[in-house]
């Protein structure tokens, strides 16, 4: 856990290292769950269509002391660009 994280966030330590991947993880409740998997030092990807929200997500994580996330711009309708 980090230092500007309160306190009352748990510590999972059986997260830490694990590999988690995000649908929609950009805003709203996905990029919270980005920020909770990563701050417990998960290893996160996540896929989003908002290009410029995704890539301010994944640099803010990891200035803010969580395993920065690996971020796809990806839109899950279009399933030939998803297979490629």
């Amino acid at each position: 856990m980090t230092e500007d994280r309160p306190a009352e966030y748990g510590s999972y330590p059986s997260l830490r290292g694990r590999v988690v991947v995000v649908t929609g993880g950009a805003s709203g409740i996905g990029e919270k769950i980005v920020e909770q998997f990563a701050h417990q030092g998960a290893r996160v990807a996540f896929l989003d269509i908002q290009h410029d929200a995704g890539m301010q997500l994944a640099k803010q994580v990891g200035a803010a002391g969580g395993v920065e996330p690996y971020f796809l711009q990806c839109d899950l309708h279009d399933i030939d660009a998803l297979l490629a």
